[in-house]
C-alpha cells in the first residue's frame, strides 16, 4: 500500500519565501493606503482653506452689539480735499467740505423700547417724505443686516428712500442748515436741525440749493439725489437719518405721524 506524504511537509525555505512574499504584499498595501490617506487629507485641507478664505471675503461675523459702518467703501468713493475748507465758491454754492458730523453707527447701541419711544415722542411735528417717490427701499434697523457693497453685516440706522439720480430732495421739516459736509462713506450730507432733533440727508449732489446757516421751510428743495459710496451696489436712493438728542430713531415713525 502506497504511503502519501502530507502537503505540510514542505521545506523550511519554501515557507520562509511564502511569508516574505506575504510581508512584502502587506507593506505595499499599507503604503498604498497611507499614500491615499495623505492625498485625501491634503485635498480636504486645501478645500477647507479655500472655502474659509471665500467666506471671510463675503461675510463678516455678526457682532453681538450693533456694528454699523466701520470701513470705507472701495468703489465710487469721492476723495476728501487735502485742505478742508468751508466757504462760498464763485457760483455762490458751498465748497467741499469740513468733515462730516454724521453719527458713526459703530458707536450706536441698540436703545430699549422705552428709550426709543421717548425719543420719537420728542418730535412733536409731522415730517414729510424727502423725495417724490414716497417709497422705501430699506428700512431702519439697529440689528445688523447684510450690506452688499461693503460685503459685511452692519446696522442700518437710517431709511433709504427710492429715487433716481437728480431727483429733488425736500426738507422734511423746518430748521436751520447746521452743516454741509463730506463723508467718505455717505458722500455729501446736509444736516438740518431745530431745537428738537437733526435730520441728515445723505448722498446729495455737491451742488446744493442751500448754504450753511440758511433757514429752511418744510417742503423746500435743498438739493438733488446723487450717490452713496457705502451703498453703491443698491439701487439709487436717498439715505436719511434722524437724531433726537443722542438717540437715532426710525425716520418712518415721524413721517406723516399726524395721520
Amino acid at each position: 500500500m502506497k504511503k502519501y506524504k502530507h502537503n505540510s511537509s514542505k521545506k523550511p525555505t519554501e515557507r520562509i519565501g511564502f511569508y516574505i512574499a506575504l510581508s512584502i504584499c502587506l507593506v505595499a498595501v499599507g503604503l498604498a493606503v497611507y499614500s491615499t490617506y495623505t492625498s485625501v487629507s491634503e485635498y480636504l485641507q486645501k478645500s477647507n482653506d479655500e472655502y474659509s478664505a471665500a467666506l471671510n471675503e463675503t461675510v463678516a461675523p455678526v457682532a453681538q452689539n450693533v456694528t454699523g459702518v466701520t470701513e470705507t467703501a472701495t468703489e465710487n468713493v469721492q476723495a476728501t480735499p487735502d485742505e478742508e475748507t468751508v466757504g462760498e465758491t464763485r457760483d455762490g454754492t458751498l465748497s467741499l467740505y469740513e468733515s462730516s458730523t454724521l453719527p458713526k453707527t459703530e458707536d450706536v447701541v441698540a436703545a430699549s423700547d422705552s428709550d426709543s419711544l421717548s425719543a420719537v415722542l420728542k418730535v412733536t411735528e409731522s415730517l414729510i417724505y424727502p423725495v417724490d417717490s414716497e417709497s422705501v427701499l430699506y428700512e431702519y434697523s439697529e440689528t445688523a443686516v447684510y450690506n452688499s457693497t461693503m460685503k459685511d453685516f452692519r446696522a442700518h440706522t437710517g431709511t433709504d428712500f427710492v429715487a433716481n439720480e437728480g431727483d429733488k430732495v425736500y426738507a422734511m421739516c423746518d430748521g436751520v442748515v447746521k452743516k454741509i459736509s463730506f463723508d467718505e462713506r455717505y458722500g455729501v450730507i446736509i444736516e438740518i436741525a431745530n431745537d428738537e432733533y437733526s435730520v441728515y440727508y445723505c448722498g446729495v449732489d455737491s451742488d446744493t440749493n442751500v448754504r450753511m446757516k440758511d433757514q429752511v421751510k418744510q417742503g423746500e428743495v435743498i438739493g438733488t439725489v446723487s450717490k452713496i459710496p457705502c451703498e453703491s451696489k443698491d439701487p439709487t436712493h436717498l439715505h436719511v437719518e434722524i437724531k433726537v438728542g443722542d438717540k437715532l430713531i426710525d425716520p418712518l415713525t415721524v413721517i406723516l405721524s399726524d395721520q
